[in-house]
């Protein structure tokens, strides 16, 4: 606007209003702009905080994170010349450390959170056990794969700063899903330890939450694209030995079943569970009877 079109602007106020402009215009001059340079500093300051204290949060972070996981398992594929770097019964291991965005009102870490970093968990556990035939831009992908459910149980909480692992390993499957399970801990060490070593050696970590998730096996391509794999098929085709897995399947009741080590829970009488096989179905309530049990 013209300086001139201002003027008259002003001059056509009324005397207590053309005052009060006069007043402000005075103090922009005299107090605020004088400091503008030191008020751009801090506002640049103060947005660089915001990204830092949720940098996990920042668009592409994620995917990222979960591409450069993925990364690591491809060339450890490439490196050792075979498929898949897990066996079926083996656990995979994702270490994670809280930060601000992960955090909820009572300064722990969220219930979403779980979630969220479970997908680390979830796409390290497959590529690790199927290798890049489940990867999406893989030129010879054979299987897809797609969540089907996942559900979470809180025992302890976990607090900023905090260091935590998941551990992930095959819970149970039949001839359409099969369940994996994530527990979630940190590290504590044990108490009256005479030196440093033994504290080391003794280390021990606190279970804080257990989840399990669902999943369902597709074919990628070809004339039988989307439909179902059974599990241990796709194991077959990527070339593990599931011959001992096939023993439990045959011998479980309806093809349902759940692997579980005896030393960690016998069931007596839990909804016809026994330590070696049980319905699918149920395999949510058994996460919960043993979250009860730790």
């Amino acid at each position: 606007m013209p300086l001139s079109t201002m003027n008259k602007i002003l001059l056509s106020l009324p005397p207590p209003a053309l005052q009060y402009s006069a007043n402000l215009i005075s103090f922009y001059f005299q107090h605020v702009r004088p400091h503008q340079a030191m008020v751009r500093k801090h506002v640049r300051r103060f947005i660089l905080l915001l990204l830092l204290l949720n940098f996990k949060s920042l668009p592409g972070v994620f995917h990222a994170k979960m591409g450069l996981r993925i990364a690591a398992v491809q060339l450890y594929s490439l490196r050792h010349r075979q498929n898949f770097r897990i066996k079926p019964t083996e656990t995979s291991v994702v270490r994670e450390r809280v930060w601000f965005d992960d955090l909820d009102l009572n300064l722990h870490f969220s219930n979403s959170s779980y979630g969220k970093n479970c997908d680390f968990a979830r796409i390290k556990y497959v590529t690790s056990l199927f290798g890049p035939s489940v990867l999406p831009l893989y030129p010879m992908r054979k299987i897809a794969f797609a969540l089907g459910g996942s559900q979470f149980w809180f025992k302890k909480e976990i607090t900023l700063f905090q260091s935590y692992e998941i551990r992930t390993r095959l819970l149970a499957w039949n001839h359409k899903w099969f369940v994996i399970e994530h527990r979630m801990y940190t590290p504590s060490k044990s108490e009256g330890s005479s030196s440093r070593q033994q504290q080391e050696q003794q280390e021990q970590q606190t279970l804080c939450a257990i989840g399990i998730s669902k999943f369902v096996l597709k074919y990628a391509g070809g004339l039988r694209k989307n439909k179902t794999i059974p599990f241990l098929d796709a194991l077959e085709m990527v070339g593990h030995n599931v011959k001992e897995l096939k023993i439990l399947e045959a011998k479980s009741d309806g093809g349902n079943v759940v692997l579980w080590p005896k030393d960690h829970l016998e069931f007596k009488s839990f909804d016809g569970w026994n330590d070696r096989g049980a319905a699918v179905g149920n395999a949510l309530e058994l996460s919960e009877h043993m979250l009860a049990q730790v």
